[in-house]
C-alpha cells in the first residue's frame, strides 16, 4: 500500500469518528431544570421572599426518612394554621422522576410521603406555602437509599 492509500484511509477513519461523535451527542438527553425557565426566573423575587419568611421561623422544616416513608416536620408556630403549599421532589438527575404533592400536614404537623414513590438516589426537596398571605419557602437535599 502506497502513501497516497495510507492518507486516505486516515481521513476515512478520522470522519467515521467525527460522525459517530455528533450521532452519540445528539442522541444525549439533556434535561433542564424547568420547562419554562423565564417566567421561573420572574417570579425568584417570591423566592427570596420566602426564604426569609422562613429563616424567621423558630425552626426550619424537617424532612427524614424514617422505615418506608418519608416524613416532612413542621415548626411548632405552623401547628393548627391553615396552609396553602406544595412539595415539589426534584430529581437533578432526571427530570422524568420529579413529582409534585400537595402541601397537607395533619394535627401534629406531619405529612408522610410513601417511598414507593421515589427511586434510590439524591432529591432537592422544595417546600412553598403561604400562610397569612405571607409565602414562605424551603429547600433540602435528601437522599433516598
Amino acid at each position: 500500500m502506497n502513501w497516497g492509500h495510507k492518507i486516505i484511509l486516515v481521513f476515512v477513519i478520522f470522519a467515521a469518528g467525527i460522525l459517530t461523535l455528533v450521532t452519540r451527542s445528539m442522541r444525549t438527553k439533556i434535561d433542564m431544570v424547568t420547562k419554562d425557565y423565564y417566567s421561573e426566573e420572574l417570579k425568584y423575587q417570591e423566592v427570596i421572599e420566602g426564604r426569609n419568611n422562613a429563616n424567621a421561623l423558630s425552626a426550619p422544616v424537617e424532612v427524614s426518612q424514617p422505615a418506608e416513608t418519608v416524613n416532612i416536620s413542621m415548626p411548632h408556630e405552623l401547628i393548627g394554621q391553615t396552609l396553602n403549599g406544595t412539595i415539589t421532589f426534584y430529581r437533578p438527575s432526571d427530570s422524568g422522576k420529579d413529582f409534585e404533592v400537595p402541601l397537607q400536614p395533619d394535627n401534629s404537623g406531619n405529612q408522610t410521603v410513601g417511598r414507593d414513590k421515589f427511586v434510590r438516589g439524591n432529591y432537592r426537596v422544595k417546600i412553598r406555602w403561604e400562610m397569612n398571605n405571607k409565602p414562605y419557602y424551603q429547600e433540602q437535599v435528601l437522599h433516598i437509599n
